[in-house]
């Protein structure tokens, strides 16, 4: 959460795009992309700086994200499978949720704001693994779509705190939003798509600020590949 603070800037919403595919393979008809559970989450932002969850806005912006996305797949003509979000996870599930956002995290130190790791350099090597391959097979799925998102809303408090602040020349935070999505090849844990948005775009919580949002998250998602032959 700390290095998303940290990536988040001022003004318009900029995306940095790493693909290492142009076309989605599969075997069948069409790519089957799976959609792991978001990981989307609101904050307040307090008076004193302090962040608090709010679980209200975040299961409003889980929603309104879900069905952006069909939409988009629908569009794209990718077979788009959506987990059913009214039962509890799988242990798999939960785990390589928690995964990506720790490899994402990674990513932004060490490829987007921070020194390259040496043994890395300039290639963009991540991978969560070949054990997520189970996924795979129990949804059907050629690849799995990864989004991990904040929202920081200031409070009333903290924007009378930051115009008190500027007013004597001081800078202080009222919130900020950004966050990155993966797209993950099922059958080795691959990132074969990573994207970053930075800065703000639109509330989640708003079904077309959603569909603001999505945009920009998966903006140059590769594009479906003719049917691969096995």
């Amino acid at each position: 959460m700390v290095l998303v603070l940290a990536a988040l800037a001022t003004g318009c919403a900029t995306t940095q795009t790493v693909s290492h595919v142009s076309r989605l393979e599969t075997t069948v008809e069409k790519p089957r992309i799976l959609l792991m559970q978001p990981d989307v989450k609101y904050y307040l932002l307090t008076a004193g700086g302090l962040t608090e969850p709010h679980a209200d806005w975040t299961a409003a912006a889980q929603e309104n994200f879900v069905v952006a996305v069909q939409e988009c797949a629908a569009r794209r003509g990718s077979d788009l499978i959506v987990m059913d979000t009214s039962q509890p996870l799988g242990d798999l599930e939960n785990q390589y949720g928690r995964l990506h956002g720790a490899v994402g995290n990674t990513v932004l130190a060490n490829y987007f704001f921070g020194p390259k790791l040496p043994t890395k350099g300039q290639a963009f090597d991540w991978s969560l693994g070949p054990g997520i391959a189970p996924i795979g097979e129990r949804y059907g799925a050629d690849y799995a779509l990864f989004s991990f998102y904040r929202d920081f809303q200031a409070s009333g408090g903290r924007m009378a705190f930051a115009f008190l602040a500027a007013m004597a020349g001081v800078g202080i935070s009222t919130g900020g939003q950004g966050g990155f999505a993966s797209l993950v090849d099922l059958k080795t844990g691959e990132i074969v798509w990573f994207n970053l948005l930075q800065a703000g775009t639109a509330d989640l919580r708003d079904p077309d600020g959603a569909r603001q949002v999505m945009e920009e998250l998966f903006k140059d998602l590769p594009e479906s590949a003719a049917v691969a032959q096995p």
